[in-house]
């Protein structure tokens, strides 16, 4: 069972450039409002907790929910109340705007690296699939996703990064 992948849409970019809104024209993702996102396993870079292999429970759960804004104006986002909130240790981006800078992943990278670090290789294989540069974001991070799905603690995840960051 895998969980349903949802995204909240905030408007801070041009649409045309979604990474989210274009996985929702192919059925891979629901596009629901920013209220929804306290109830469900979401992703943020603002969260004390990072993503685990053992949020896959709540994943399923809940579903599992990406905030699509842009990085320039990602302090928006700073004081939402979230029950599940999680962040992503640091990856490589392989995305055309952020290449090679650590962290700053686009919305479909963000959404592929919780689904891989839950063990949904082949669901994270399939969201990038939709986009010419993201065959390269799981060889590129391969090393560093294998590593944080044996994280079974909090304390891990850190030295884990450590390992390639």
């Amino acid at each position: 069972m895998q969980p349903r992948l949802l995204y909240a849409y905030l408007n801070q970019d041009d649409p045309k450039k979604s990474t989210m809104r274009k996985l929702e024209r192919f059925g891979l993702v629901t596009k629901v409002p920013l209220g929804r996102a306290a109830r469900t396993l979401s992703l943020t870079p603002y969260a004390s907790l990072y993503l685990l292999p053992s949020d896959r429970e709540i994943a399923i759960k809940t579903g599992l929910l990406l905030i699509d804004g842009s990085w320039n104006r990602i302090t928006s986002i700073e004081g939402l109340r979230l029950r599940y909130p999680r962040k992503l240790p640091v990856l490589v981006p392989v995305n055309p705007v952020n290449f090679g800078k650590p962290g700053k992943l686009s919305s479909v990278e963000a959404m592929a690296a919780a689904l891989y670090i839950m063990g949904y290789m082949e669901e994270a294989s399939a969201v990038l699939a939709k986009f010419n540069w993201g065959e390269n974001f799981i060889p590129m991070n391969t090393q560093p996703l294998e590593e944080y799905m044996k994280c079974r603690t909090q304390e891990e995840v850190p030295v884990a990064e450590a390992l390639f960051f």
